[in-house]
């Protein structure tokens, strides 16, 4: 396997006889990047090491053991972009003939070649190709603004609704933390804009922004003042299938908010969850309470949980943020590659935690934040 050339795309040509492999080399180097190989194990090893700057595939049928359209086939499901050319005899043109009709060829070139046909073959070919991939790139461009769009008119969306919470305490601090987290990640909140046309994702939106705004006004409304429930953090973890390591001692709490924050987590977090449980040794009490999780792919959606619904308490990843904030402590999100980490803060007494109130133009501050990000 060799290239003769310093192009940027490549043709790859599969045939057991090394003068075939030459005459095409002499032929056509010229023109295009030229790798080869022998036989379809060695051709689907030189696809797996350089498929990306393959364009053009050119395989003759009849080789030892699997054949040309054997490897024309798994080259369509696995580089689906490169260009398939069959090669062959005037015996095997029904072979040639199903694989276009199957798809899996551009079309065929029997055998022996007119070196001045397929050379315009092959332009025709790679002129296909560079088209293909252009229109691939600006797709890709297209729907990334689009997601980008929908992703900031959801936060949007969100902020307003956030903004207006009157009973939830320090909501301002919640709201900036879970923008914060939700903008550090960029594939976070990212709706899936190719499974959807625009107007199907404009709809999707606001119906899942409508919900969002009806669960966090529930919680809102549900928030009575103080702290009067008091228990180990294991019982509450426990309802929501999170096993503790071990116990931390009673801690204040709401406990029809506490629950369904732990119900949103383990709903975001997947299974397998689990939980431990650390003491903070500053002033206040603090414990920490981590939940790590393995096997969930990264990117997790502000509407992500969705409302509570019945025997599964879950206020949605935003909700989670509020009542942390509620209590006096704190919620932070992180996600790479198949993990996703929440790090949860409660004092033992919320009510000796007082957070200082926002300036008047905090909610304009998270919106320039978003306009910044977009």
């Amino acid at each position: 396997m060799r290239s003769e050339s310093t192009q940027p795309f490549a043709v790859l040509f599969v045939d057991d006889e090394e003068k075939a492999q030459k005459y095409f080399r002499m032929a056509y180097a010229n023109h295009f990047p030229v790798l080869t190989a022998s036989n379809v194990p060695e051709a689907l090893d030189v696809l797996a090491e350089h498929g990306e700057r393959i364009a053009i595939l050119v395989t003759d049928q009849r080789m030892p053991g699997q054949q040309g359209v054997d490897l024309l086939k798994r080259a369509r499901e696995d580089w689906p972009g490169i260009v398939r050319i069959l090669t062959t005899a005037y015996s095997d043109l029904d072979n040639a003939i199903a694989a276009v009709n199957r798809g899996e060829i551009l079309r065929y070139v029997t055998k022996p070649w007119d070196i001045q046909a397929l050379r315009a073959d092959l332009r025709h070919a790679m002129d296909f190709f560079l088209l293909r991939r252009e229109r691939d790139l600006l797709m890709a461009e297209k729907l990334s603004v689009l997601r980008n769009m929908a992703h900031s008119d959801r936060l949007r969306g969100l902020l307003t609704i956030a903004g207006g919470l009157m009973r939830l305490r320090h909501a301002p601090h919640a709201v900036a933390a879970w923008l914060r987290d939700s903008l550090s990640d960029e594939s976070a909140a990212q709706p899936a804009t190719g499974d959807l046309e625009l107007w199907g994702l404009e709809v999707k939106e606001t119906f899942d922004l409508m919900a969002v705004h009806r669960s966090l006004r529930d919680l809102d409304n549900s928030v009575e003042p103080g702290f009067p429930d008091r228990a180990d953090l294991t019982e509450p973890l426990h309802g929501v299938g999170l096993a503790l390591e071990c116990g931390g001692g009673e801690i204040a709490m709401r406990r029809n908010l506490i629950e369904p924050l732990f119900g949103s987590l383990a709903r975001l977090a997947g299974q397998p969850a689990s939980a431990r449980l650390e003491q903070d040794p500053d002033t206040n009490g603090n414990m920490e309470l981590t939940i790590s999780v393995e096997g969930r792919e990264s990117g997790i959606s502000p509407f992500a949980g969705g409302p509570a619904v019945e025997g599964d308490p879950a206020v949605g990843l935003l909700g989670s943020y509020l009542i942390a904030w509620h209590h006096g402590g704190g919620l932070r999100t992180t996600t790479a590659e198949e993990q996703v980490r929440f790090v949860l803060t409660l004092p033992r007494d919320p009510d000796a935690v007082v957070l200082p109130e926002p300036d008047e133009g905090w909610l304009a501050g998270q919106f320039a934040m978003l306009e910044d990000w977009q």
